[in-house]
């Protein structure tokens, strides 16, 4: 005996909660803008996946601890990106821009930038080393 599916369930935001009654995932499509995020026991988000108005999506991944790492993998209108950032400045960025040049760039620990390094979509390598005193 087969049984019909249940009917699909239409709402703009729903949320999963653990046995506490703790809110865990969310699914929402507030805005026009689609996401799941997952939640920690405090509430705040510790994942999330979403499509920008554009339809463009974005990975997000916090730390469980305020200075600790974050990281996020994104398409944008420029190409695609990873950025990892630490509180207070440190940050490496890698991405891939949509005319094929790719890249990594290093900030330091107060948010200074201290190392690029390019691919040009011809070919060329730029190493671009940057001293505290700015040069």
């Amino acid at each position: 005996m087969s049984t019909k599916p249940s009917p699909p369930l239409q709402t703009s935001e729903l949320r999963i909660t653990d046995e506490n009654g703790q809110a865990r995932i969310c699914l929402s499509a507030t805005d026009g803008v689609p996401s799941i995020r997952l939640l920690k026991a405090d509430g705040a988000t510790g994942a999330a996946l979403s499509l920008d108005r554009e339809g463009r999506p974005s990975l997000s991944f916090e730390n469980i601890g305020p200075d600790a790492p974050t990281v996020v993998l994104e398409i944008d209108g420029k190409g695609a990106h990873i950025k990892m950032d630490r509180a207070g400045g440190a940050s490496a960025y890698f991405f891939l821009n949509n005319s094929g040049g790719s890249g990594i760039v290093f900030y330091d620990a107060v948010g200074q930038r201290r190392l690029n390094l390019m691919v040009a979509a011809d070919g060329a390598i730029t190493i671009t080393p940057i001293v505290p005193d700015g040069s």
